[in-house]
């Protein structure tokens, strides 16, 4: 083979070989970029589930007293307990939504998991 012919042939490869990094360059910046708004949004989600709980909570212990002194009735405290839970169980899909979503930005990011 020519030496012409050679030289082309690397020269279209570097070519080649430049344009897949290129692309895999956009495709990690993309994948980055995208686990972390998910993580934002997971976290401010974990936000709002801590502060439900917290409220819940304590509505839940003012009805239960309530109950106690005969100012509430049973259905009531039946119902703040109910909403405590499920705030709870809010709470803990949002714990879990949060830590797959920094699961994922690690992984993006290509740093091996503790």
């Amino acid at each position: 083979m020519p030496e012409r012919a050679v030289k082309g042939e690397r020269e279209a490869q570097l070519a080649q070989a430049k344009e897949n990094l290129a692309r895999l360059t956009d495709e990690v910046e993309l994948a980055i970029h995208t686990a972390h708004n998910k993580l934002e949004r997971t976290q401010q989600m974990l936000k709002v589930s801590e502060e439900i709980m917290a409220l819940r909570s304590e509505s839940n212990r003012v009805l239960q007293q309530e109950l106690l002194q005969g100012a509430a009735l049973k259905s009531q405290a039946a119902m703040a307990s109910a909403q405590e839970y499920d705030a709870k169980a809010l709470l803990l899909q949002s714990q879990l939504d949060y830590s797959q979503a920094h699961d994922e930005f690690i992984h993006a990011m290509g740093v091996a998991p503790e």
